[in-house]
């Protein structure tokens, strides 16, 4: 079961620090832990030298700002055969050079600064990019727990799987084929709470967080990047009661309230 356009069914907002927005600091508390390190994408500040250095090591990257959120901004970018190709929204556009695609580039980096981060090639579901959001919380016992999981997956032609993109929502079940589930869903869950025992020795109050994570075609979980203020609403339009109860119930014991009503 999957559910389309979850982005477009509710707006929320959130405040957010600089410092916990800032891919590039969240991507070096994770690699502070070696366990996690070896699940982490190369992730590099973006410049010309760096783009091409990664291109010619991996073929495929994505470019990120280095403050975004909701996908937006996001560009893949791939080389093949001599020939570059950028993937933004919906359009692709191939190049013979790495002049005219830097050029290209420039239009829509604008200045800012971005990340380039090695592509993972992940699993599929119908020809469509998926990843999962995991939810940790801290439990009414006062340790970790994985509260809740849910596939994000992209708008058929997009590079992103938010739900700001068009993206949908589906379930593990959904997703992954049982022999698949019970090779990943142990490896997510592990990775994911030793995520937060991490990011909790720098953000000493964190409660809860959202850790997207991506699947190759070894079933191996790649983190893409964690959230300090996880956005609930996927599991609403998933219409997971036991789940989104839990979160709700969760968050009520430190003192968060979310406006989540299965309708």
């Amino acid at each position: 079961m999957f559910r389309m356009n979850w982005g477009r069914q509710v707006r929320i907002t959130a405040r957010r620090t600089r410092r916990k927005s800032d891919k590039m600091i969240k991507t070096n508390i994770l690699l502070g832990n070696s366990y996690i390190k070896s699940h982490i994408p190369t992730t590099k500040t973006y410049s010309h030298s760096t783009l091409h250095l990664m291109l010619a090591k991996y073929g495929m990257v994505y470019i990120k700002p280095k403050n975004g959120s909701l996908g937006r901004g996001v560009i893949r970018v791939t080389k093949k055969n001599g020939e570059y190709s950028s993937h933004v929204d919906r359009t692709i556009v191939t190049y013979t050079n790495f002049e005219s695609l830097i050029q290209a580039l420039a239009r829509h980096i604008k200045g800012e600064t971005y990340i380039v981060q090695k592509g993972i090639y992940s699993l599929r579901y119908g020809g469509r990019l998926f990843d999962f959001r995991v939810v940790v919380q801290r439990s009414p016992a006062g340790g970790f727990e994985v509260t809740g999981i849910a596939g994000r997956i992209s708008q058929r032609g997009r590079v992103v799987s938010n739900g700001g993109s068009g993206g949908a929502v589906g379930t593990i079940d959904s997703l992954l084929s049982p022999r698949q589930q019970r090779i990943v869903i142990p490896q997510i869950e592990k990775l994911s709470l030793a995520v937060m025992h991490q990011v909790r020795k720098h953000f000493k109050g964190q409660n809860e967080i959202g850790i997207d994570i991506a699947i190759d075609h070894h079933l191996r979980p790649w983190i893409v990047e964690f959230n300090t203020h996880p956005d609930h609403r996927m599991f609403v339009i998933m219409r997971d009661r036991v789940m989104l109860a839990r979160i709700i119930h969760y968050g009520a014991r430190y003192g968060k309230r979310y406006r989540l009503n299965i309708y």
